[in-house]
Order: structure tokens, then C-alpha cells, then sequence
């Protein structure tokens, strides 16, 4: 729970300030953050309320072992968080699962590791108000691997992926095995200075002149079963990441609306792993008062810890270890 949330309830408990005074000010600084613009009084209004809402429930919930805050997100319903953002689509997992090429870990890894301090992974990106996180995930999985065999990070192009990819759904929803297929069979893909993110689908407008120098070939998934949403040994997810790089996977996000640092750790009774609806990507691991994940998120710098969240590891937390998959490819 951040600072001001903090304030707030030791001045419900005093009852000697106007607090209605107080979440004004905090909504304006809120605005001011996040460069909030609304189309009309009655909008800015309506977001105000939603604002204050959010803002007392968190109060309600009282302190977390994780902080929460008023996030970018604060102006957004539940309702709408999920729907603009929470749409991973499962329409067809079960049938690309039992499609799937199912690998084990093979090798020990340390006690802790972070990709970030080998220079593979990019800048955090922001998907905006398209829901593209499958994209992005799948992305993300691709110069991970790139950057290990070519010694460089490159940023590649989501909007391809958006306006192109005809396995998916652009901004409605997709699926990063889905994508891979379609790499697979499209032959190639852009960087994103020749395809820049416009937070819409459009037109497709691939140039196969500039594909990268590296193609897909398919994509394995860590586990050995079939079923959907089956779990997998969070010490071979640990194991998995540091042989083959950073990795595409899904989880329940939906209680991450209002985080704002800390390790994410929630029972499953208030985040089940039936609920999955977020792509992200796995970077790395470590131990600090808990053991954790450290996971990449596509909603921009302001939000999280710079635009990653760590999420406690070993008790498959919001779903965090039912879904792990990674492109394979060449070169």
C-alpha cells in the first residue's frame, strides 16, 4: 500500500480532515502523472468516481504483503481493466495443446538469474489500449532468442503481428502459439523501426524485403501434459528459462490493476489459475523475504517496477506455472 493510501486511512480513523478534499487533489495528481485526458465533464467525472472507488477499496483491503496503489489504471472499472487489457484467447488452446511439442528441463540452474543482466531483453514497450499482450509476449520470446545467438538486442514489430497475423485476433485477443504458427508459415518478420506499434490494427502492410534474419520454425511448450491449464515443477520452469532464454507465458492478471511494486503474492482463492488471461514474459528468478519471479509486462515504464512485476514463486500463484512456451527457430 502506497504512501497516500497510508494517509487516507489514518485520516479515516481520525475523521479530522475532509477527505473528499483529499481524493480531489490526489485525482488531479493523478491526471497530471499519467497525462490523463478526458473528452468531456461528465467524463472526467464519471472517471473521478471510479477513481474514488478504486480508491477506498484499496483502503478496505488494507495493508498487502505487496504494494498497491493508485496505478494508471485507477480511473478503469474492473470490468474494464479486464476487457481492454485481460483478453488472451483460449478459444483454441485446448486444440493447439494437444498439438503441442512438449519439452523438459535438463539442466540445474543457480539460485537466482535475471536475463536482463545478460543484455537480451528489450526495453519494456506499451501494448496502450489495443489488447495485443499475445503479441507482445510473442515478441518479446523472439528477441530474447535472437539476442543469444547474434550477441545484439533488436526490438522487433508487434504491429506486424496485429494487423497480419490471420491465426489471431489484432487488438481482440490472441494466442503466442497461434502466432508462432503463423510466423512459421509467413515466413519471416520486421523489426519495429519498419513497422512501428500504432495501438490499432490496420491494414497489413508487411514488406518481406526486410524480414529479420532469423525465421520461426514452430514453438515447444515446458511439460509433458496435454491438458489444459495442467501445472508444471516451478523448479523446472526455473530451469527451463536459464537454458533457453526468456519465455512467453500467461497468468490471471487480473488483481495487477492496482500494483505498484513488491512481490505479487495472493492466495488462489482470489486469483485462480482457471482464470488466465494475460500474456507476459518470464525473464528471471530470485529470493528476497520470499522466492519470486521476475516478469515483464507491456503496459509501459509507469506501471509496476518500471514496467516489470515480481510474483511469488513455487505455489503457482495466479496460474503463473500452467502456460510456458517458446518459439523455436533459425538462422
Amino acid at each position: 500500500m502506497n504512501k497516500f493510501v497510508l494517509i487516507l486511512l489514518f485520516a479515516f480513523t481520525l475523521c479530522e480532515v475532509d477527505i473528499e478534499s483529499m481524493v480531489f487533489k490526489h485525482f488531479q495528481r493523478f491526471i497530471t502523472k499519467y497525462n490523463k485526458k478526458y473528452d468531456s465533464m461528465n467524463e472526467y467525472l464519471a472517471r473521478y468516481n471510479v477513481f474514488r472507488q478504486n480508491l477506498f477499496r484499496l483502503v478496505d483491503n488494507g495493508p498487502q504483503s505487496y504494494e498497491t496503489g493508485m496505478s494508471k489504471f485507477a480511473d478503469m472499472t474492473a470490468q474494464e481493466f479486464a476487457k481492454t487489457y485481460l483478453n488472451l484467447d483460449f478459444n483454441a488452446y485446448a486444440l493447439i495443446n494437444t498439438k503441442a511439442v512438449h519439452a523438459k528441463s535438463k539442466n540445474a540452474a543457480p539460485d537466482a538469474f535475471d536475463w536482463r543482466d545478460k543484455g537480451v531483453v528489450s526495453d519494456v514497450k506499451d501494448q496502450g489500449s489495443c489488447g495485443s499482450c499475445w503479441a507482445f509476449a510473442t515478441v518479446a520470446n523472439l528477441e530474447g532468442l535472437y539476442a543469444l545467438e547474434r550477441g545484439e538486442v533488436k526490438t522487433f514489430s508487434e504491429q506486424l503481428l496485429v494487423d497480419c497475423d490471420t491465426e489471431d485476433s489484432g487488438c481482440n485477443g490472441g494466442l503466442m502459439e497461434l502466432a508462432f504458427e503463423w510466423l512459421k508459415n509467413n515466413g519471416g518478420f520486421m523489426l519495429e523501426s519498419d513497422y512501428p506499434y500504432k495501438n490499432k490494427k490496420q491494414t497489413c502492410q508487411q514488406d518481406s524485403s526486410k524480414f529479420v534474419d532469423m525465421k520461426v520454425t514452430g514453438y515447444v511448450k515446458l511439460g509433458d501434459s496435454t491438458e489444459e491449464f495442467s501445472p508444471v515443477d516451478e523448479d523446472e520452469i526455473k530451469e527451463f528459462l536459464y537454458e533457453t532464454g526468456p519465455l512467453a507465458i500467461a497468468l490471471n492478471a487480473t488483481p495487477l490493476q492496482l500494483y505498484f511494486g513488491g512481490i505479487f503474492d495472493v492466495p488462489s482463492w482470489l486469483c485462480s489459475s482457471s482464470g488466465i488471461n494475460h500474456a507476459v514474459t518470464l525473464v528471471g528468478y530470485g529470493t528476497d523475504s520470499k522466492d519470486y519471479w521476475i516478469v515483464k509486462n507491456s503496459w509501459g515504464k509507469s506501471w509496476g517496477e518500471s514496467g516489470y512485476f515480481r510474483i511469488a514463486r513455487g505455489k503457482g500463484t495466479c496460474g503463473v506455472n500452467c502456460y510456458i512456451t517458446t518459439a523455436t527457430v533459425e538462422f
